[in-house]
């Protein structure tokens, strides 16, 4: 389960940077303008890091706990954001909903995976 999270976090960081539009529209959002590209490739950027940490982790027999925790912890706050976004009514509904959708499952296959490496 934590190679999924990992590659999954991977690619939608890679597919981010390699292809804003089309993440965008995936996601149900406008075009990203200026301002909105540079919060995506940061976000991006992290999912990156954090998914090659827990991949690396995994790979060498090493102790994914911390990595795990940490991408579940922003999965969670990716959920929140989008709930937020698709609680303000307007035409980012949409928005948020999709979001939400990829979001939720990830922290909760992310807090399945933590309980399990402390256990």
């Amino acid at each position: 389960m934590g190679g999924f999270l990992a590659a999954g976090r991977i690619a939608i960081g890679v597919g981010i940077w390699a292809s804003p539009s089309l993440a965008a529209k995936g996601l149900g959002m406008k075009p990203f303008d200026g301002e909105s590209l540079t919060l995506s490739r940061l976000a991006a950027t992290r999912d990156v890091l954090l998914g090659a940490w827990l991949a690396a982790e995994l790979r060498d027999g090493g102790k994914p706990l911390a990595p795990a925790v940490a991408v579940t912890a922003c999965d969670a706050g990716d959920a929140l954001t989008f709930a937020l976004l698709a609680a303000r009514g307007d035409e980012a509904v949409k928005a948020g909903l999709q979001g939400l959708a990829a979001a939720g499952p990830a922290t909760v296959l992310g807090a399945w995976l933590v309980s399990r490496l402390r256990a």
